[in-house]
């Protein structure tokens, strides 16, 4: 099998027709396709073993989130790589093709990314790839800039995006599969955070194409914030070296200052307090986590900054752009 594609759904059937039509269309060769839904309360699966009856459909009594309904959909799959795909996004034929041809030129590489587009805003980024800024707080190169080309070269990226990537199933095996805790957001960082330590690349494949509605089928703001914070200090916690968080404190320190804005807006802190309270009670899991990833770290605190930021190469994009 040449490559599996794990699509989580919950209540998506509105988009669903758009992207295994999609799918139905790649040039890749032998795939196999397996939608893993979330208990959805619309027709969503009626729809797909309708009009789709090549797609395999993983049935979960609940909605236990994107990270455990990825992680059903990874342990079923049979290809040697495996394809990561949100439900409200389009792939262009090439896609998947593009994907594996990037893997094949970087032996090294655990994944490779995709160039994601926002639907609704022709031309319009939505994710090149994503990184950390220096406060450690995740971000996805690009969004929201016009595509004028400057992110069109094949790079080396800190993670990739779990809206659209392809995985070597090997590596998989290695470093783990998701942290079903994390439940939504952050889980993608932390796979790529991972698998950074264990001394693999993560490769950015331009030409590797998705359309995107971001945000098509999440969470209300209240959800995104507390999942937000509270990620974020699982995140930091089980993955970044002592030496990182000793060299980036103030910044660390500055950037929960922008959970505190965001609460601030709605004029609601119970999200935000909810989200400490949290991450502090999963503290002995975490690290245990903690003891066991960075037991297994293959770089060095340097070369491991040296890949968290983008910033080195923004200046050239832009003169390039331009």
């Amino acid at each position: 099998m040449t490559a599996s594609v794990v699509i989580p759904n919950w209540n998506g059937r509105k988009f669903l027709e758009r992207c295994l039509g999609a799918l139905r269309r790649q040039t890749a060769g032998e795939l196999e396709v397996l939608l893993v839904d979330n208990a959805s309360s619309d027709d969503s699966v009626e729809l797909v073993e309708r009009d789709f009856p090549e797609v395999e459909v993983v049935r979960l009594h609940e909605n236990v989130g994107f990270a455990s309904a990825m992680n059903a959909g990874i342990r079923r799959a049979s290809g040697t790589n495996v394809a990561f795909l949100n439900n409200d996004t389009e792939p262009d034929e090439r896609w998947l093709e593009e994907l594996l041809a990037c893997l094949d030129r970087h032996p090294g590489a655990a994944a490779a990314t995709s160039k994601v587009l926002m639907l609704e805003q022709p031309g319009t980024l939505d994710d090149t790839g994503d990184f950390v800024w220096p406060s450690l707080l995740p971000y996805a190169r690009g969004h929201g800039e016009p595509d004028r080309g400057q992110y069109d070269d094949e790079e080396q990226i800190f993670s990739p995006s779990g809206a659209a990537a392809l995985w070597r199933a090997d590596a998989l095996a290695e470093i783990g599969l998701f942290d079903e805790t994390f439940f939504a957001y952050y889980e993608d960082v932390d796979l790529g955070f991972r698998a950074q330590l264990a001394g693999y690349e993560c490769w950015y494949a331009p030409r590797a194409v998705v359309l995107h509605h971001r945000g098509g089928t999440s969470g209300d703001n209240e959800f995104t914030l507390y999942h937000h914070a509270r990620n974020r200090w699982l995140l930091l916690g089980k993955d970044a070296p002592a030496g990182l968080l000793a060299r980036n404190l103030p910044r660390i320190v500055a950037g929960e200052v922008t959970w505190w804005s965001r609460a601030r807006q709605s004029g609601n802190f119970r999200p935000l307090l909810r989200a400490y309270r949290d991450a502090l009670a999963a503290s002995g899991r975490v690290l245990a986590e903690r003891r066991r990833i960075q037991g297994k770290r293959r770089i060095t605190v340097a070369e491991l900054a040296a890949t968290m930021t983008d910033a080195g190469r923004q200046s050239s994009r832009r003169a390039r752009a331009q």
